[in-house]
């Protein structure tokens, strides 16, 4: 059973007293130049007097309808946000905000229909309890964080978006870090070092340290024995290790690095060329991965490491389109394509991010499979404050119960999906609406019902009303 993990009484301490330590210096925004900041204050009800407080409310309707007599299911959620940045007190300054949910109405989603389980409605609540769907509250913010004219340090609780760590934001509520990040600019090259100890999941509503985060959203198949895998990680350490290099702007094209290290376990890292145009012209990208076992693997016993002391992966991910501008309206059109090799299956955990790919669509995954083809074509047009979506995706995979290549019995699937945004302004204004519509299907009409649930041959909506203040 997974412990919660709980920030030390002696952090929320020392954040408010450092804050008061710094003075008469500069600050920032996390990703904006530097302003002076000099000012002192009287008492705390003046300094919090000047801080900016945040409010967001979210309101999500989910529906999914599975073929034939398969489990339908929908659920309506509402949550808000309270959160607050303090006025900066030299270079630094505070953040911190909790989110509540709310159950507004919904079908069983913690029941079994069939034995088969609810898979995409009960994300919008707790899936370490899915009998938990009313009040429930998280902790989301909680750091420190200085910032001077080429670089900047955070300390705490909140929010990455890396290739590997990120919002996944399909839910109520997205994933979440603690750990420090220091951002530095150096002759227009940018470099990102990060350690992350603790992660609160989306569709979760604690904190996990990194190997009790790992399986919550279920653990698949071994690739050796074919049943459950009963994931233990004992000797990984207690920090994660990642390093972002990207090179300046040269006539559109730039290089990266993405390079993570969980000591003890794995290694991922990704390498990538990109051409983003200035003013309009060809959009193109290529990136490669390439994963590895440190050390057991985990765990010193084979069946309950995460991957094999001899573990390999590589995948290959590129896009080829086309962006046209105008004073009010932008197109981008692109075909995607990704490969993951036949040397092992691509793992990442699922409760840390969603894939980083060009071919990703929402509501499926690819990780978890090697010798993989997908293929993508993308319309994305916006105007103005709308924005339209549309995508159609081919995803050739492993056999479904090849649980050496196929860890979570996923099928060779395709998709369309089709979004719409629109952020509304005058008496609306801070309301934006989003609809998302995804149908997968496959060709295989042998595929026993476990595995086409939730999978294939169904249809999921989305209706979400957000609110910013």
């Amino acid at each position: 059973m997974a412990r919660r993990h709980r920030m030390k009484s002696g952090l929320a301490a020392f954040l408010f007293a450092q804050a008061f330590l710094a003075t008469g210096q500069e600050e920032s925004h996390w990703e904006v130049d530097s302003i002076s900041s000099g000012e002192r204050y009287e008492s705390i009800h003046a300094w919090l007097q000047h801080g900016t407080w945040r409010f967001h409310s979210r309101s999500y309707s989910m529906t999914t309808w599975n073929q034939g007599s398969l489990r339908d299911d929908a659920t309506w959620a509402q949550g808000g946000e309270l959160g607050l940045i303090t006025a900066p007190v030299g270079h630094w300054r505070i953040a911190l905000s909790g989110f509540f949910i709310f159950e507004m109405a919904s079908t069983e989603l913690d029941e079994e229909v069939d034995g088969l389980r609810n898979r995409y409605e009960i994300g919008q609540y707790d899936i370490t309890n899915r009998g938990n769907t009313v009040g429930l509250e998280r902790l989301e913010d909680l750091y420190i964080e200085g910032k001077w004219a080429s670089e900047g340090v955070r300390f705490g609780r909140q929010t990455l978006e890396t290739p590997f760590f990120n919002k996944q934001d399909g839910r109520m509520r997205p994933t979440t870090e603690e750990g420090l990040v220091y951002h530095k600019m150096f002759r227009n090259w940018t470099a990102e070092g990060m350690a992350i100890w603790a992660v609160s999941p989306r569709s979760t509503v604690e904190w996990y340290s990194l190997s009790e985060s790992i399986g919550l959203y279920g653990s698949g198949r071994h690739p050796e024995t074919g049943e459950k895998h009963e994931i233990a990680i004992e000797s990984g350490a207690k920090a994660i290790g990642l390093l972002h290099f990207q090179s300046p702007v040269w006539r559109g094209w730039t290089t990266h690095g993405y390079h993570m290290w969980y000591p003890g376990v794995f290694q991922t890292h990704r390498v990538g060329l990109d051409h983003t145009p200035i003013d309009g012209g060809l959009l193109m990208g290529l990136h490669y991965y390439r994963q590895t076992a440190l050390g057991d693997g985990g765990n010193i016993d084979p069946v309950k490491a995460y991957l094999p002391v001899n573990h390999l992966a590589q995948v290959w991910s590129g896009r080829l389109g086309l962006v046209q501008e105008s004073s009010e309206s932008r197109t981008e059109w692109t075909l995607n394509g990704t490969r993951i090799s036949d040397d092992g299956r691509y793992l990442m955990p699922r409760e840390w991010g969603r894939d980083p790919f060009f071919t990703f669509l929402p509501r499926e995954r690819n990780e978890g499979v090697s010798n993989m083809w997908a293929t993508t074509v993308k319309w994305d047009y916006q105007h103005q404050h709308q924005e339209w979506i549309a995508a159609a995706g081919w995803y050739l995979l492993p056999a479904w119960d090849d649980f050496t290549r196929n860890k979570y019995q996923t099928p060779s699937y395709n998709q369309v999906y089709i979004e719409w945004a629109d952020a509304l302004t005058g008496f609306w204004e801070g309301v934006k609406l989003r609809a998302m519509l995804a149908y997968k299907w496959s060709q295989d009409l042998t595929l026993p019902e476990h595995v086409k649930v939730n999978t294939v041959n169904m249809l999921n909506a989305s209706f979400i009303v957000d609110y910013h203040f």
